[in-house]
C-alpha cells in the first residue's frame, strides 16, 4: 500500500474507518455517503469498514464523533488516498525536495 506524506487539513481525501460490529449499509449511506463493508477476519471480532471521500479533517472528526456518540467502537482510521493530488512544486507532493 502506498504511503502518503503529511497533507493539509483542508483538502478532500478518501478514508477507511473501521468500527466493531456490523453497521447497516443504509445507516452509513444516510449519514455520510460512505460505503459500508463487513470485514470478517478469523479469530477477530466482526468489524465494519466505512470507505468514502471526506471533505476535510473537520468533517472526519465529525464522523468519528458521531460513531462514538452512537455507541460504536472505532478500531482504526486510515487515509487511503488524497482526492486532490498536489503538483510536483507543492510542498505536500511526495516528490517535493527530491533531486531529479
Amino acid at each position: 500500500m502506498e504511503q502518503f506524506p503529511f497533507a493539509p487539513l483542508d483538502v478532500p481525501a478518501t478514508y477507511r474507518i473501521c468500527v466493531e460490529g456490523d453497521l447497516e449499509n443504509d445507516y452509513s449511506q444516510r449519514l455520510w455517503g460512505m460505503t459500508s463493508t463487513l470485514v470478517d477476519k478469523p479469530g477477530e471480532p466482526e468489524q465494519s469498514a466505512l470507505v468514502g471521500e471526506v471533505v476535510d479533517q473537520a468533517a472526519l472528526v465529525g464522523i468519528i464523533n458521531a460513531l462514538y456518540n452512537a455507541g460504536h467502537t472505532v478500531v482504526s482510521v486510515e487515509r487511503i488516498q488524497p482526492t486532490i493530488d498536489p503538483g510536483p512544486g507543492d510542498a505536500f507532493h511526495p516528490d517535493s525536495g527530491k533531486e531529479g
